[in-house]
């Protein structure tokens, strides 16, 4: 998702307006000197936002005004907002005829400002949603048939879990099933789990407020709730929502009803629902993490995405998709330097990959991307050997298939005779599936 990156030479400061805005769900990022302020704009997505303080008392020199020149220069065009608490007119003037968003004066920075920077963060996430979707139009049989179910569970409107490791896809699923789903306006509200236990506000996070319903309630606030109405609810990493937030929610999602703070009146609202997950809801409920009556609200079906290691052939599509992405030079990989990438088990997914792609192509000086530009590791920084990644795929495509050889095979782009080799090799026990 698109995130906040805050530049302030003053550490206090830049943290608690990262701290506010992780509160309100929005992705920040801080840092205090322009060397780090720079390494983080080469890296950074083209729908990120840039809020970034107007006298900065650093080693090179620069303000903030200075920095917005140069990322112009470079060819970055990231939504800017400068901040200071030291404003003229004429920093104003020549602030925005670089073409910074806005001008802010810290005084300035209340709750209607960040209310504006959520709205603007909802509509970039809704950017990047449509433009990383074709990332994942994967050619493996084993994602065809997940991207099959996406598509059928799309249809239901029923309320689904999508499972799998961190960097396989899930969140790019749920935003695809999302736009599939024909929602007027692709209306839905995004909540990273993550964040939620070290937000203050949870309720009026997911409520909103009246007016007047507490001292600093100047207006009216609409909630999470309401902004998902008609449209979904996505719960990023739902497995990581603290339990006392899960049973709050409890009769929000059975009766699609819930009250504003400060109000009397019930609200009925109507919205799907899909959460992300690393592990399986009937396993969170078995660990304790979740409560069973949670899981009954927000799981009606479950999409299993399997890790890169078990979709081979994927790896070769999704590297040459990055490479047209990252490389303005469209040059080619070599043939060593594919098959450095198929031979590696990609223990962090398809974010790992798209990593080291972006780094090669970084590297990369002559007309073709080598092996030398690549900069992975086949250590087994993960516990997994290539063997053991091998027997773990496996295992997994079993599982799925309810030990049935045949699909598992077939899942996996190998011969009835192969796996039943590999199931020997590796002394695999299918009563223990």
């Amino acid at each position: 998702m698109s995130k906040v990156i805050v530049v302030d030479d003053i550490k206090s400061y830049c943290e608690a307006v990262c701290e506010r805005l992780r509160g309100m769900g929005i992705g920040a990022v801080g840092c205090y000197n322009v060397k780090k302020a720079k390494w983080l704009i080469e890296h950074a997505s083209r729908n990120d936002v840039m809020l970034v303080d107007l006298v900065l008392k650093d080693e090179s020199g620069w303000s903030g005004t200075d920095i917005l020149r140069w990322m112009r220069r470079q060819g970055y065009h990231q939504m800017f907002f400068l901040m200071t608490g030291f404003g003229t007119m004429e920093n104003s003037i020549e602030t925005l005829e670089l073409g910074a968003k806005s001008y802010i004066p810290k005084d300035q920075m209340d709750g209607k400002f960040y209310a504006r920077i959520k709205d603007i963060m909802d509509e970039q996430n809704r950017i990047e949603m449509k433009e990383n979707r074709a990332v994942f139009r994967r050619q493996s049989k084993a994602f065809q048939t997940v991207y099959k179910d996406i598509k059928d569970y799309a249809a239901t409107g029923i309320r689904l879990v999508i499972t799998g490791e961190s960097g396989t896809g899930r969140q790019h699923l749920a935003e695809e099933l999302m736009a599939m789903s024909g929602v007027e306006g692709n209306r839905y509200a995004h909540v990273d789990c993550t964040a939620l236990s070290r937000m203050e506000h949870v309720e009026e996070y997911f409520f909103g407020h009246q007016k007047g319903a507490f001292a600093s309630a100047v207006s009216p606030s609409d909630g999470v709730l309401e902004k998902a109405d008609e449209g979904f609810l996505f719960l990023e990493n739902v497995d990581r929502m603290p339990k006392d937030i899960q049973g709050m929610l409890i009769d929000v999602l059975e009766n699609r009803r819930y009250r504003k703070i400060g109000s009397s009146r019930e609200r009925f609202i109507r919205f799907s629902v899909v959460s992300t997950s690393c592990v399986s809801p009937d396993e969170a409920v078995a660990s304790g993490i979740m409560l069973r009556e949670f899981r009954d609200c927000i799981c009606e079906g479950e999409v299993a995405v399997p890790p890169l290691r078990e979709t081979k052939d994927d790896i070769l599509p999704l590297a040459n998709f990055f490479v047209e992405q990252f490389d303005p030079k469209k040059r080619k990989l070599s043939k060593e330097a594919r098959k450095e990438l198929e031979s590696y088990h990609w223990p962090d997914n398809v974010r790992e990959l798209m990593t080291a792609i972006k780094t090669a192509v970084a590297r990369c000086h002559d007309d073709e991307i080598g092996i030398g530009h690549l900069n992975i590791s086949k250590s087994d920084t993960t516990g997994f050997s290539i063997a053991e990644a091998e027997k773990h795929s496996i295992i997994a495509a079993l599982k799925r298939n309810g030990n049935n050889k045949t699909r598992a095979a077939a899942e996996l782009g190998m011969s009835r005779k192969t796996i039943y080799n590999k199931i020997s090799k590796y002394d695999i026990r299918l009563e223990d599936n």
